[in-house]
């Protein structure tokens, strides 16, 4: 068991003679050393007694340690399904010997192949020949047609015909009103070739030809047609001179009548009315006598035609003038003079006269009033 040293206060065994801290001796009559048996042994030198130990301080109390929290149990895993055993494999059966086509089979069956690739060269040709049809006969013609330059009729009736000939009436094969629409092929001095739809027709588009100096194209056609300042003027100025006659003296004085400006655009008419160049002609009707037009010979008495004298009107401020014209034998003409005519009135006659002073001819007109 276990003892307090009384000079240390050190617990030692209770076995112990001395304590091992301080040397305090225990159990004094254990202390001396037992003697030696043998007795001619040299003497013992007495131990000196041990140094005090100095008293060591008491460790300090060690604080208790907190028990650990509690573990919480894990789950246990779930019991893993176990896996089916894959099903067995039936064993394929071979695959059975096919036995050989019969002769006739074989035989028929490149028939077939040549009549499928007969078929096809036939379906190719028929597409070919389809095609090139198509294209000769509704394409190509809708094409040229499209392409075509398009040309007027300025005549009050002129005959299309099946030929290069004039004059006769076995190649006639339609008549075509004032301002007919002409699609033109071929174009020289004297004739077009045209395709063009006719009342009488039914509604088909018949070819033949025209004469050229009874067309105009575009552009002088809708000039033409905006210098009359209605039917009647067109019906009363009916012979194609005396309408190239104004239209030429219009294009040279860059005058316009009353068009639509649509329409001027599209003919590429590149006038544009201001009302300073704005004039047209308006006339009774052909048979009345005084009228805003006379024919009669007065430049040349043995000419072939007769000359043109005609009164045009500024549109926007009333103005009038009177224009003189006359021709040579191709039907060309010339404008002798121009002069200013009374606001109000109509052209009964007109005559030449010698002017003394200037020593020329002079036309001098009578107006009614």
């Amino acid at each position: 068991m276990v003892i307090k040293c009384p000079e240390c206060n050190h617990f030692v065994s209770d076995t112990s003679t001395t304590c091992p801290h301080c040397g305090y001796v225990l159990k004094k009559g254990e202390a001396e050393p037992p003697k030696a048996s043998n007795p001619e042994s040299a003497p013992v030198a007495p131990q000196p007694e041990p140094a005090p130990v100095a008293p060591q301080p008491e460790p300090a109390p060690v604080a208790p340690q907190p028990e650990p929290a509690p573990v919480a149990p894990q789950p246990e895993p779930a019991p893993v399904a176990p896996q089916p055993e894959p099903a067995p494999v039936a064993p394929q059966p071979e695959p059975a010997p096919v036995a050989p086509q019969p002769i006739e089979y074989q035989q028929a069956e490149k028939s077939n192949v040549t009549l499928y690739a007969i078929i096809a060269a036939l379906a190719l040709l028929i597409c070919g020949v389809g095609g090139y049809l198509y294209y000769n006969n509704v394409y190509l013609p809708e094409k040229i047609d499209r392409e075509a330059p398009r040309y007027y009729t300025m005549a009050d009736m002129m005959v299309l015909r099946s030929s290069r000939s004039a004059g006769a009436d076995y190649n006639k094969i339609g008549s075509l009103p004032y301002g007919t629409e002409l699609i033109t092929y071929e174009l020289d001095s004297e004739w077009a070739r045209v395709k063009v739809s006719t009342p009488n027709a039914g509604g088909d588009k018949l070819e033949g030809y025209v004469a050229r100096p009874f067309i105009l194209d575009k552009h002088d056609f809708f000039l033409l047609n905006s210098i009359f300042g209605d039917q009647q003027s067109r019906e009363t100025i009916s012979t194609t001179k005396c309408r190239m006659a104004l239209l030429e003296y219009f294009k040279t004085h860059g005058y316009i009548g009353v068009i639509d400006n649509q329409i001027r655009t599209e003919a590429g008419i590149s006038t544009i009315p201001d009302g300073e160049n704005q004039w047209q002609v308006f006339c009774k009707p052909k048979e009345a006598k005084p009228n805003s037009v006379l024919y009669k010979r007065l430049y040349d008495r043995n000419s072939k035609f007769t000359d043109f004298a005609v009164i045009i009107k500024n549109i926007s401020n009333d103005n009038r003038k009177l224009l003189y014209f006359y021709f040579d034998e191709d039907e060309t003409p010339h404008l002798f003079t121009e002069q200013d005519a009374p606001k109000e009135g109509y052209i009964v006659d007109g005559k030449i006269v010698y002017d003394r002073y200037s020593g020329e001819n002079k036309l001098e007109f009578i107006y009614s009033y």
